[in-house]
């Protein structure tokens, strides 16, 4: 399998599976973040911090002054006295305070303001102070600023009273706060109760506009329902007089008679059934053998009463003569003659009350008779009256209903106007502001906080956009997903390679000194960081191939100036340096860094060998390691770079040297540039890719090894040349050595 098949960009690094969007993998991508931009938000935190302790300690100080204002609705009823309960119940209306409070906050408010306390005469608010700006630009142009008419100085004093004012409702309150802030204790104070006191002047003025309307409209109001009350009643008087319909409390003396005489009937049909009852219980008693004295007018007639009685003694004697001298005896007969008698007189006496019986139902039968014509008599009267009775009773509705709007409405003119009278606001001040103590800002602490806080939340931003603009790989993470094989180390900076002591680079094209290692870096410093670093590549070379290694390594980069060339000549001293026999060969003809630093006046090389001179002859032996270097001449060719390293014969002399030595190093062009790396990469058996740290972005590697697919093919690794060692912790990388030189060389 190769490399080509996938997207580079995207390649995921081999043996490792990508971090998916877990909360852990966000929180860690968040510390990192912090880590690696911590300078620039710490730097951007104090940046705030001194910003706003400057501003804290130039701006000038505010004092803040605040009175308090109740809103009782209840005070508007005072004058109510159509229900008094409704003005003791209590009223809680958060809309009405509310709506007053952006009355106080209002332009009319801070217009009357302004003018009470003459404000726009006032530098502080009539805007004649000028400010910081106009000071500079009148200073650049040197030219005054031009005084503001009065119109200007009394808007510019409006727009700051209303700027310096706030008013918000104490909670579950009626009461609100009016608050100012001014350059001066007394000051504030005087114009907080001014809001105060024009809020409360205008509340009084437009009930008394409210209540002057009102009664205007009332009394034109009440004006019309006199007259309309005035014609309903006219119209039910006419209508009686044409119907001849008369009335006694408000009913129709018809209407009264029928109902009076129905009430007599039914008076006079209880008479009648009474007297009948009466008659029929009087002549049951007439009809018996012995009459039941208990009638109602036989117990209360004294004749009968007497009668009986006697009538009771006479039998009671005669019974008591009887058992003592029987019946025969001439005084018991006598005396039982007697009683017969009295009965005979009882008799008579009952028989005359029955006819006064009879003669009291008669007299009732024709009293009901009566009564029962005459109502028919009126009935019949009624109900030829009855249609206008509907029509009268529709008459005195609108008659009824129109006397009492006027009523009600003349209730409401005369409260009206004993309010107009006596004009009252339901809002009264109960608190009135006094001169602070205390500055209310700045608040010094506060704006420090706010600046050290605020600039480390800029420094963050800019930290999180600095991270999305920098697409340079920094990490051996980044650089193994860019490339999609392993990242083989760092290799410091000059100026974090502590182990440096000789000449760098020599100056290239540009003429500045590349800030790569020293080559001859692993030979001083053998066990620094870029010392292991390159010793991971020959590993990497050893056991390529399923561990039968590979000879010849090409060392490239992408574009120019990332180092390559300092990597191919410590990787080729290291390699030598073990006992192996090497050959470092310049293969940048078109830049040929190496031989200027290594061989400057060479005459023999590259361009020799190829023309036929014996490799031996045209190699630089070095005095003290098993390295020999093939510098890059080129001789008499005429040819371009690109064919002399596509050559057979290039690849003959690879071949050559391939038997003669154990390694081969070659330091090849940028493959971005030019396309000289394409045209030899097929007789290299692997690549070292360098990339120079924080500077090459992974678009670039990817567009490079898209371009020479059998480079990318045949990588051993990447190496991040010119770290930053220090900033490396940020980035999650911690590089360091496991050995300290001075043990080595004790």
């Amino acid at each position: 399998m190769t490399y080509i098949d996938q997207d580079l960009a995207l390649a995921p690094y081999p043996g490792r599976g990508a971090p998916g969007p877990t909360l852990q993998n966000e929180i860690r991508a968040v510390l990192a973040l912090l880590r690696r931009r911590l300078p620039l938000i710490l730097a951007c935190a104090l940046l705030g911090g001194i910003v706003f302790t400057v501003a804290a300690y130039t701006a000038t100080p505010l004092y803040r002054a605040s009175a308090e204002i109740s809103v009782d609705p209840r005070r508007l009823s005072v004058l109510d006295t159509k229900d008094e309960r409704r003005r003791q119940e209590p009223v809680f209306d958060p809309a009405r305070v509310d709506s007053l409070v952006e009355t106080v906050r209002s332009e009319r408010i801070a217009r009357a303001v302004v003018a009470d306390l003459a404000l726009d005469e006032d530098p502080e608010f009539n805007g004649t102070r000028p400010g910081l700006l106009a000071r500079l630009t009148a200073w650049i142009t040197d030219d005054a600023p031009e005084a503001p008419s009065p119109a200007e100085r009394r808007q510019a004093a409006v727009e700051a009273a209303a700027g310096g004012l706030s008013a918000a409702r104490v909670e579950n309150t009626f009461v609100m706060e009016v608050r100012f802030l001014a350059e001066s204790p007394e000051k504030a104070a005087r114009v907080a109760n001014g809001f105060a006191q024009a809020f409360l002047r205008d509340q009084i003025q437009a009930n008394s506009d409210t209540t002057q309307q009102a009664a205007g409209w009332l009394k034109k109001r009440l004006d019309d329902l006199a007259r309309e009350a005035t014609r309903a009643e006219a119209a039910v008087a006419a209508y009686k007089r044409q119907n001849n319909i008369a009335t006694a409390d408000g009913k129709s003396i018809d209407d009264q008679a029928l109902a009076s005489i129905s009430t007599m009937l039914t008076e006079a049909a209880g008479n009648t059934a009474t007297a009948q009852a009466k008659l029929d219980r009087v002549v049951a008693v007439n009809r018996a053998a012995t009459p039941d004295l208990a009638v109602a007018d036989a117990l209360t007639n004294e004749v009968i009463t007497k009668l009986r009685q006697q009538y009771i003694e006479t039998t009671s004697r005669a019974a008591d003569l009887a058992s003592r001298f029987g019946d025969d005896h001439p005084v018991v007969k006598r005396l039982r003659g007697d009683a017969g008698n009295m009965m005979e007189a009882i008799r008579g006496e009952l028989r005359r009350i029955e006819e006064v019986y009879r003669s009291d139902l008669e007299i009732a039968r024709k009293r009901e008779a009566a009564l029962r014509q005459s109502l028919d008599e009126q009935f019949r009267k009624t109900s030829d009256i009855g249609a206008h009775q509907v029509r009268l009773q529709d008459l005195e509705s609108t008659a009824r209903t129109a006397r009492q709007a006027y009523e009600d409405y003349a209730q409401r003119y005369i409260q009206t106007v004993q309010r107009e009278t006596f004009p009252v606001s339901e809002a009264r001040l109960i608190a009135e502001a006094t001169p602070p103590t205390k500055k209310f800002s700045p608040k010094r602490t506060l704006l420090m906080g706010l600046g050290v806080v605020g600039g480390g939340a800029l420094g963050l931003l800019l930290g999180f956009a600095v991270d999305l603009a920098d697409r340079s790989l920094r990490t051996r993470r980044e650089a193994a997903e860019a490339v999609g094989c392993d990242c083989l180390g760092f290799i410091p900076a000059a100026r974090d390679d502590t182990g440096r002591k000789g000449a760098g680079d020599p100056a290239g094209p540009g003429g500045k000194a590349a800030p790569g290692l020293a080559w001859d870096h692993v030979l001083r410093s053998p066990f620094s960081i870029g010392a292991e670093t390159l010793r991971a590549i020959r590993v990497a070379a050893d056991q390529a191939h399923e561990g039968r290694g590979v000879r010849c390594i090409g060392v490239v980069s992408c574009l120019p100036g990332e180092g390559k060339t300092s990597v191919s000549a410590n990787l080729a001293r290291l390699i030598a340096r073990s006992g192996r026999r090497v050959l470092l060969i310049d293969g940048d003809l078109r830049n040929p860094t190496l031989t200027r630093g290594l061989a400057p006046e060479a005459v023999t090389g590259l361009a020799d060998a190829l023309d036929g001179v014996d490799l031996g002859a045209a190699v630089l032996p070095s005095a003290d390691l098993s390295l020999d270097f093939l510098p890059a001449t080129m001789g008499g060719m005429q040819r371009d770079a690109t064919e002399i390293l596509g050559s057979p014969a290039m690849r003959a002399l690879l071949a050559e040297a391939r038997e003669r030595y154990d390694y081969l190093v070659v330091d090849l062009p940028p493959m971005m540039p030019v396309t000289d790396v394409r045209a030899l990469a097929s007789a290299i058996d692997a690549f070292v890719l360098v990339i120079e740290w924080g500077a090459t972005s992974r678009e670039v590697v990817a567009d490079a090894l898209r371009s020479a697919p059998v480079v990318w093919d045949r990588l051993l690794g990447t190496v991040l040349n010119k770290a930053r060692l220090k900033q490396l912790k940020r980035y999650g990388e911690a590089p360091s050595t496991y050995y300290h030189e001075r043990y080595i060389k004790a």
